[in-house]
């Protein structure tokens, strides 16, 4: 590998000797500080993607090469708008038709896939990509184009909760990426020009019980 490429991926990615660490609070809060993973969608409640980083300039950016590849597969590569979560060395994304994976960071080997069932006759408003999931703890949360949300665990992609937020059936889908506040993961929902009524959820993390909705 490149030594420029890989110094680029070994500080973007802060891979960790130890075992993998649960995301706190406070790391969410001090995401945009933090140049050792990539922990929020628009890395910070600001949602301003902007880094501190100074590993990557302008004077030498042009030196950049690829490392590795990865590819999302087959009849299912629709399209890829979800920025990468970066945790203890490795990548998780979202992908099209609810998928989400979980990648070495540093070999570009997939680690584990989570490919959610959905059932027949969903309305998706906004195609079938996914934009993004969050971190919390020891999970991975992402919603699914039947209008679900759902807890994964970081190591293994095991689900351990699954939640309807609103009736598919009814045109209901979600497609953004989740917030998490003070162990609250909020939601909102997809549907657009289905006539849907937009409403905003919060569940605790560990169990995925609302908090109620906010219409």
């Amino acid at each position: 590998m490149n030594r420029f490429v890989l110094a680029a991926v070994l500080a973007m990615s802060g891979i960790a000797t130890a075992a993998m660490a649960a995301v706190t609070e406070e790391d969410l809060a001090n995401d945009q500080q933090s140049t050792g993973d990539v922990l929020t969608n628009g890395m910070g409640r600001g949602l301003q993607r902007f880094s501190p980083l100074t590993t990557l300039n302008k004077e030498n950016v042009g030196n950049l090469v690829p490392a590795w590849a990865f590819s999302f597969g087959g009849e299912k590569q629709r399209g890829q708008e979800a920025q990468p979560l970066v945790h203890d060395g490795v990548m998780y994304v979202t992908a099209s038709y609810s998928r989400i994976y979980a990648i070495d960071l540093k070999t570009g080997k997939e680690i584990w896939q989570f490919d959610a069932r959905l059932p027949e006759g969903i309305l998706p408003c906004c195609d079938v990509v996914n934009r993004g999931a969050a971190i919390y703890g020891d999970n991975i949360y992402f919603g699914t184009l039947d209008a679900r949300i759902v807890a994964l665990d970081l190591k293994t992609g095991d689900a351990k909760w699954n939640k309807k937020i609103a009736d598919y059936k009814e045109g209901y889908s979600y497609t953004a990426a989740p917030l998490i506040v003070n162990g609250l993961v909020i939601t909102g929902n997809s549907g657009g020009e289905f006539g849907i009524v937009g409403e905003v959820q919060a569940r605790d993390a560990e169990t995925g019980e609302t908090s109620g909705p906010v219409r």
